[in-house]
């Protein structure tokens, strides 16, 4: 029996937790404006004993222009971030399936995933800003594509 979609309540979701594992960066400098390939991945942990989510969301710049795929380096970025969260009804969005593991509500994980990347977005922007590839923005990404991600780097278009 299929369990009824329950609402989104923002106010029933908690981001309580954010941290950058990683924060590697290899900003080549002399650069003029590069364009980047982006890769994104995430993982999903759960308890649901204490109703609670992790995110660790993977993202991953490469320079896409000629001139550095020629030998004059290569700048990219990779950041690993975990998003810690509470959720006060999880049990209205997860059912359990033949073996006993949860099928979390599509819903509810693109709107985390929306709620990590875009925030991974200020924080990448901000530590990009200290480096030579100052400016790079991340593209707005739809969350139900990146759920078609899960443990796997795509492409973030």
């Amino acid at each position: 029996m299929e369990k009824k979609q329950a609402p989104i309540k923002p106010e029933e979701i908690n981001l309580f937790h954010i941290q950058v594992n990683e924060s590697v960066i290899n900003a080549v400098s002399g650069k003029k404006k590069e364009q980047f390939a982006i890769k994104v991945g995430y993982a999903l942990m759960h308890n649901l004993d204490l109703q609670r989510l992790k995110i660790n969301l993977i993202v991953e710049l490469k320079s896409e222009s000629e001139e550095e795929n020629a030998g004059a380096g290569i700048s990219n970025a990779r950041f690993n971030i975990e998003f810690h969260f509470q959720i006060n009804n999880l049990k209205d969005f997860y059912t359990l399936n033949d073996n006993g593991a949860p099928v979390f509500n599509g819903l509810l994980i693109a709107t985390l995933l929306g709620l990590s990347f875009s925030t991974a977005r200020g924080i990448i922007y901000e530590k990009l800003g200290k480096t030579t590839m100052s400016g790079v923005i991340l593209p707005v990404v739809s969350p139900q594509k990146m759920m078609a991600t899960q443990g796997k780097k795509k492409d973030a278009t």
